[in-house]
């Protein structure tokens, strides 16, 4: 484990206080390898591939080469409406007339003659655990292994008409649902919350959970924040720095960091959005999205934001994260900051050295990762700063930590 000695530490502060001006667009349409320039989806898989559903069949790049896959290869259509990856990177796409999985070599699909409740699937979602779930027009389904369950409006659900499906850390199914608002489903029942409980919309358009297990809600009117408890905290809109109310779909970064997508058709104008806690900063076709009509974001293992249009795909490289890693990989994220009493890991390469030192350079905490996420009891020191190191074999990664 390396050591630090005063002047490196504030070397360091002055890096992680550094805010680098410069963001990149790489835009990628049909003349780049997409099969179309009109694409739904963004999943990325457990190799950092990104895989995108497009309205002429799935499109896989892995940051060098594209390989796309239509019906002729097993598809059960060639229109994808939705696209996910499950733990095992199996990749499972949604179409109007039901669902295909690819094990990496060939395609199965599946319809109600298999239990689907429903061809048409408009969303699909994994838990850490494998289950999925399908959202469709006709209510959700569950498949657990190779047992099928449905669930409508007879089960709990406030409407059939499924938009938007996220898992949380207990395994909880949060539903969006056009016009019944938002869904919870915890093994047992649906707990129903709309507007009555400011949910700022009963159309449920996208649902994030952050590193502090906060819940967004993007609906047409704002994007809602409630907290580990579920409840409702605060509604972000245009007025605040929201590029406008459409809130098109979210994603959180290692940092943090909450990326919204964000298209109003009646304006015919969308963007990008970054909310980092405290501002807003928009990206729009002057700053070179690649169209306005946003369709879905995503965040892969690097920090990259890639953004689905109806006119091809965007990566977009934030030069205003902060230090990154030292070695270009994704960097192991630390939360809460500032904290009291514990800090967690995620991204954590397993076997990692975590080192904790205060800023006089001296050593307070040295542990090793036993799995890709930790927690350190930090109750026993001092308010301040303090630098964590990680180490994995000789990637070196940093962060200021705040202890309050």
């Amino acid at each position: 484990m390396k050591t630090f000695s005063f002047t490196a530490i504030i070397i360091l502060l002055t890096l992680f206080a550094v805010k680098l001006s410069a963001q990149t667009f790489t835009n990628y349409t049909t003349a780049q390898g997409l099969p179309s320039n009109f694409v739904n989806g963004i999943a990325i898989d457990n190799s950092n591939n990104k895989w995108f559903a497009t309205a002429a069949g799935v499109a896989k790049f892995d940051d060098v080469s594209w390989t796309v896959y239509t019906t002729a290869n097993g598809l059960i259509d060639d229109f994808i409406n939705c696209i996910a990856v499950d733990p095992t990177n199996n990749i499972w796409v949604g179409t109007d007339v039901g669902l295909s999985k690819f094990d990496g070599s060939i395609w199965t699909s599946y319809t109600t003659a298999n239990g689907l409740v429903n061809n048409i699937i408009t969303y699909i979602n994994s838990d850490k655990n494998g289950t999925m779930w399908f959202g469709t027009n006709n209510g959700l389904s569950r498949l657990n292994g190779t047992t099928w369950t449905n669930f409508t409006t007879a089960n709990g659900l406030p409407n059939n008409l499924i938009s938007y499906i996220k898992t949380d850390s207990l395994n909880n199914a949060w539903v969006g649902t056009w016009i019944g608002g938002l869904a919870v489903y915890d093994g047992n029942s649906f707990t129903v919350m709309t507007n009555s409980d400011s949910i700022p919309d009963n159309n449920i358009i996208a649902i994030a959970i952050d590193h502090s297990y906060n819940k967004w809600i993007g609906t047409f009117s704002g994007m809602a924040k409630l907290g580990v408890n579920n409840a409702w905290i605060h509604t972000y809109r245009q007025s605040e720095g929201l590029y406008n109310n459409y809130v098109q779909d979210i994603a959180v970064d290692s940092k943090n960091n909450k990326w919204v997508g964000i298209y109003a058709d009646y304006l015919g104008d969308g963007a990008l959005t970054k909310f980092d806690g405290t501002s807003f900063t928009s990206y729009s076709t002057a700053q070179g999205l690649v169209s306005p009509v946003v369709h879905r974001v995503a965040v892969d293992k690097q920090d990259i934001v890639w953004i689905a249009t109806a006119n091809g795909v965007s990566k977009f490289k934030d030069g205003n994260a902060g230090l990154n890693d030292l070695s270009d990989q994704v960097v192991p994220a630390i939360y809460p900051n500032p904290a009291t009493d514990k800090v967690y890991f995620e991204n954590l390469p397993k076997s990692a050295r975590i080192s904790i030192s205060n800023i006089q350079g001296q050593l307070m905490i040295i542990t090793t990762a036993t799995d890709v996420s930790a927690q350190i009891d930090i109750s026993r020191y001092s308010a301040g700063s303090y630098i964590v190191s990680v180490q994995n074999g000789t990637k070196l990664y940093y962060s200021k930590l705040m202890i309050q």
